[in-house]
């Protein structure tokens, strides 16, 4: 394996791909978003402290003058003393003394200005408490008066002003939310930063840049609409046939430029060609059976081979069903003559293309392929049509594309968008070009880019699911 960067470029990153991946990751976002708002509400519930005040105005007046401003020397000096005594014991006895409870709260006075006038607040936790406090202080003021000078009483000048918001003012709602986007934003950094770091294939730059296989096709992302089905409907395996009438032209193209890639590979001699894929869910099922297609439609002589025994889905695609007893691994498993074997075929009525399909899974696969009757089928194919397709199984999973790979002259490995990490893809491609066929080069499947969402505006409902171990799972009405 020879990774030719070290790192990704910008240049090697769809940010469609990233996109779709926040959307699948929303959870993600909006959980940390309630974490970041919630931690806020708590803690500045919990642990800021909040306290609320209460306020009044006294003078200072003499027993034998009346004026409050005459006197501002005597109010310094009883300023002191009462700031002295109403933060002392003796006032918090007095306060407990006339509520019958303990209320907490801190008691300032102050001179305002050269005057004889004191401000007297009281801060609690407590706006009731605050208020408690105060009105204990006015009952009681002219007991605290007897304790400073015979000649200086007080007068109350207003009612107790309650404040009605805390003194730190905190927009808890606002804070919550500014903290909860802050750490949804870091989630979805941590997101992108991981699915970048992982390394797979999302742009025909990146695959240029980090196979080691050359690009013979790049097929895009194929619309579900024109089918007329509901849009909510995920449509069907076989809404993807090459024939359908519903198929872009965009998808049509791309497919018949990878079978003229495989006409060319037969003109140099090759007649059987094999596709498979490093996982499941990429598609080289559908793309197998539509090169296939396109190869009878153009007037070739193609057999088309279902050698994916473990999961066979071409009945599906094409909509058919072997005859009874017709199954081509129930075939090869009752060891049936290889004239038989090509004589039970099912032809595709759209293009005459011939089909060697099994409706079932078997579990003996590596036997069934090694064995010396798959050999002798294919090689008396080889004198019968001109072009051999076969559709293996996934080369992640099981050594099957292997052992088929020595039947084939070419193989083609089909790599879906996003899926496989390209150190992954680059195994995969090692492994076919030790095989006695030659490794032609991979496939770009499923390409969806943004420029062209935002050029036609229009979305893509692919026919056939991920579901691969990499935990992108999209859909579910198929496996390959």
């Amino acid at each position: 394996m020879n990774n030719k960067t070290d790192f990704f470029k910008w240049s090697e990153i769809e940010p469609l791909c990233l996109i779709r991946l926040l959307l699948r990751k929303l959870w993600l976002l909006v959980l940390a978003f309630l974490i970041g708002y919630m931690s806020i509400s708590i803690v500045l519930g919990n642990l800021v402290s909040r306290s609320f005040s209460c306020s009044a105005t006294f003078a200072v007046t003499s027993n034998s003058n009346g004026s409050y401003y005459s006197n501002s020397s005597a109010a310094s000096d009883v300023v002191n003393i009462y700031s002295q005594l109403l933060q002392g014991r003796f006032m918090d006895d007095l306060i407990l003394k006339d509520l019958g409870s303990s209320v907490s709260g801190s008691i300032n006075a102050t001179q305002l200005g050269d005057t004889n006038l004191i401000s007297l607040t009281v801060s609690s936790d407590s706006p009731k408490d605050a208020l408690l406090i105060m009105q204990s202080i006015m009952r009681n003021y002219k007991e605290l008066s007897e304790y400073v000078s015979s000649s200086v009483v007080l007068n109350q000048l207003n009612t107790p002003n309650v404040s009605i918001s805390v003194n730190q003012v905190y927009n808890v709602r606002d804070l919550g939310k500014k903290t909860g986007l802050v750490l949804a934003l870091v989630m979805a950094c941590a997101i992108i930063y991981m699915e970048i770091s992982r390394g797979a294939i999302q742009n025909m730059s990146a695959a240029k840049n980090r196979l080691d296989g050359r690009i013979i096709g790049s097929v895009p992302h194929e619309s579900a609409r024109g089918s007329g089905k509901s849009p909510f409907r995920r449509r069907k395996r076989r809404d993807l046939h090459i024939s359908s009438s519903a198929i872009s032209f965009a998808f049509t193209e791309s497919v018949h430029n990878i079978a003229s890639r495989v006409e060319h590979e037969q003109s140099k001699g090759k007649q059987v060609f094999l596709f498979t894929s490093v996982t499941e869910g990429e598609g080289k099922s559908t793309i197998a059976a539509n090169t296939a297609l396109t190869l009878a439609t153009n007037n070739g002589s193609v057999l088309f081979i279902d050698l994916d025994l473990r999961r066979p889905v071409q009945t599906d695609i094409f909509n058919v069903k072997p005859a009874k007893n017709a199954s081509f691994g129930d075939l090869l498993v009752s060891g049936a003559d290889p004239r038989t074997i090509l004589n039970s075929t099912i032809a595709d009525p759209s293009s005459g293309m011939e089909m060697l399909l099994s409706n079932r899974s078997y579990t003996d696969t590596i036997d069934l392929l090694s064995s010396p009757l798959l050999a002798q089928v294919i090689a008396l194919a080889r004198t019968r049509f001109d072009f051999i397709v076969i559709d293996s199984p996934p080369l992640g999973y099981f050594a099957d594309s292997e052992v088929l790979s020595d039947l084939a002259d070419g193989t083609l490995l089909v790599i879906r968008q996003n899926i496989v990490p390209a150190p992954e893809i680059n195994d995969a491609i090692d492994s076919l070009k030790a095989c006695k066929a030659d490794f032609l080069g991979c496939i770009l499947n499923d390409m969806q880019h943004l420029s062209r969402h935002l050029r036609y505006g229009y979305g893509y409902h692919y026919g056939y699911g991920y579901g691969s171990k990499y935990g992108y799972g999209y859909g579910k009405s198929a496996k390959k």
